[in-house]
């Protein structure tokens, strides 16, 4: 079962690397432990749209779980949480 949410968040990626390594969502610092998947969706670039990149992890700040997160052109979102 998943929730969405889709609030921007602020991502820390690590010199070098392509993936992210932790997040700040709600004032909270949550450090990515594992990358589980990434993917693209498709857009409708007629209409505008940007591509997004998705990426599912594991984390824990807070709390522990599996958060999918969301890079657009305006930046990035908590897409899923995920029980």
């Amino acid at each position: 079962m998943s929730k969405y949410i889709d609030e921007s968040i602020i991502v820390h990626v690590d010199r070098g690397e392509a993936y992210p390594a932790a997040f700040i969502w709600r004032k909270r610092l949550y450090r990515i432990s594992e990358i589980l998947a990434w993917w693209r969706e498709p857009a409708a670039w007629w209409e505008g749209e940007p591509v997004r990149v998705l990426v599912r992890v594991t984390a824990a700040g807070s709390r522990a779980g599996v958060f999918e997160l969301c890079q657009r052109d305006s930046g990035w979102f908590l897409h899923r949480l995920l029980d």
